[in-house]
């Protein structure tokens, strides 16, 4: 019952605080694009998939419960159901989202569905790529990929020899969770039934400590980092893209109803401005770089200029 009146009241919270600008909270490129240019796309229909209980990963929930009655159970359900929140509010204004974690028996069948058709698998992150045949113009899938963040570029792991010398390199890659669709009959089935245009897959979430300094973890001021891995799939079940989208908060963050509301809400915005920026870009509109680079410079711009189509050369 407790849980349920916190995660009410997060939901209000949640729709109070409503971003007036679009685009995500941390990246100035976004702003090139303009709320009347996704509304001429018109509305899809977003499926999002909460991340299975076992994929929670979380190295700070004894901080965040300590003085409560918050078990790890409480705490990770309240975390599952607040980035689920997170990607509604941030998708309602233009898009029509559907979420299968639900208080309805039927919608809680066809997540069990969902789970019992898909498999989750962990490979090295490596760069966003969009393929030739998902109708995008080669400069904006390059644009895309941009507007992604940076993955480092870790040389390739392994003992070899180089230049007459034997060299050893450990694998520091980041990994990534993402998901795979096991029989077509996932997508035959709830593409129809719900009229989907996107699935949404949370593959996993962490709650990480991002500081080895002893120092700092004894003075209990060090950096923790929020990741969420996604997947994004078409109606026919194809994946577009796999993405970790992460939001930096504080080890002196300890009140579970803040940290939702002040740290799950801007990451639901990201997840969601990921598939916003693969629409306008895969629709041929291309955001106004030098308006950006200004905004990114600090420069005072009150309006940004509208997306323009691209000319039938580029």
């Amino acid at each position: 019952m407790k849980l349920t009146t916190v995660l009410l009241l997060l939901i209000i919270a949640f729709s109070s605080q409503g971003q007036s600008n679009y685009g995500p909270t941390n990246d100035s490129l976004y702003l090139g694009f303009k709320r009347d240019s996704i509304n001429a796309l018109g509305k899809p229909t977003i499926l999002s998939i909460p991340f299975h209980p076992d994929k929670y990963m979380s190295e700070v929930d004894r901080d965040i419960a300590k003085g409560t009655q918050y078990t790890y159970q409480h705490t990770r359900g309240f975390f599952r159901k607040g980035l689920d929140n997170a990607i509604l509010i941030a998708g309602k204004e233009y898009n029509n989202c559907v979420n299968l974690h639900a208080d309805d028996p039927e919608m809680n069948m066809d997540l069990d569905f969902v789970y019992h058709l898909t498999r989750p698998y962990v490979v090295p992150y490596e760069p966003p790529v969009i393929k030739e045949d998902q109708g995008f113009k080669k400069r904006l899938a390059e644009y895309w990929m941009k507007l992604q963040g940076e993955v480092a570029n870790e040389p390739d792991p392994g003992t070899r020899i180089e230049q007459g010398q034997i060299v050893s390199i450990a694998d520091h890659r980041e990994l990534i969770t993402k998901v795979k669709v096991l029989n077509s009959k996932l997508t035959d089935s709830l593409s129809v039934k719900y009229a989907v245009d996107y699935y949404v897959f949370v593959n996993e979430l962490d709650m990480l400590i991002t500081s080895t300094d002893y120092r700092e973890l004894q003075s209990d001021d060090y950096g923790r980092i929020i990741k969420a891995h996604i997947s994004v799939f078409d109606k026919d079940g194809n994946e577009l893209f796999s993405l970790i989208k992460k939001e930096p908060f504080s080890s002196k963050e300890n009140d579970l109803e803040n940290v939702i509301r002040y740290h799950y809400l801007p990451l639901g915005y990201e997840i969601v401005y990921a598939l916003d920026s693969y629409r306008f870009l895969q629709a041929g509109l291309k955001p106004i770089v030098e308006e950006e680079e200004k905004k990114s410079l600090g420069k005072n711009i009150r309006e940004l200029a509208p997306l323009q189509k691209l000319k039938s050369n580029d």
